[in-house]
């Protein structure tokens, strides 16, 4: 019986790193869900909190060669959008994977703009449907103002009659009714 090594699962590496910098949590978070379920892209926040050795008197001796961070475009990118996407030095997108990138972005666009025209229709017709509920309201109030103004025509006529039938009961001189 021998031991056989288990196989090595073969995890995939991002080919793309979305930094994004600290102001801005919002993006961090959005981004983070947008792309949590995509193997190829990581999502990190900046973790740099500012430049170092910042003191008024210069250091004793330098260690340093040279700047470690190689790449001030990025900080460029950070400082200007918040965000900086780093490709591996294989991840260039093949022309059909940009294609395909640029029509999801396509699509992506064209759905806002629908459900923005659509939020605006639905404003409009809000205000159109307010509008005739203000017209209906006013017009219930004046029904409801005329409706009194009937009512108390028929209570004054009720007492008219009332008062006309007491009158015929009680004069005198005339025959009672059969």
């Amino acid at each position: 019986m021998s031991v056989q090594e288990p196989e090595a699962r073969e995890i995939p590496m991002p080919t793309r790193l979305f930094v994004v910098a600290r102001r801005d949590p919002e993006l961090y978070s959005y981004l983070r869900a947008r792309f949590s379920d995509d193997a190829q892209v990581e999502v990190v926040l900046d973790r740099r909190v500012e430049t170092r050795r910042r003191r008024a008197l210069p250091a004793a001796a330098e260690r340093r060669r040279a700047d470690r961070r190689g790449r001030p475009e990025i900080d460029e990118q950070l400082q200007t959008t918040s965000l900086a996407i780093v490709g591996a030095p294989s991840a260039a997108a093949t022309p059909s994977e940009a294609r395909r990138w640029i029509e999801t972005m396509q699509r992506g666009v064209a759905a806002i703009g629908q459900a923005l025209d659509d939020r605006d229709r639905l404003e409009r017709d809000t205000r159109a449907t307010q509008r005739e509920n203000e017209r209906l309201r006013a017009e219930m109030d004046q029904a409801w103002k005329e409706l009194a103004q009937i009512d108390s025509a028929i209570a004054r006529a009720i007492a008219v009659v009332n008062e006309l039938r007491s009158r015929l009961r009680c004069e005198p001189g005339q025959d009672p009714a059969p």
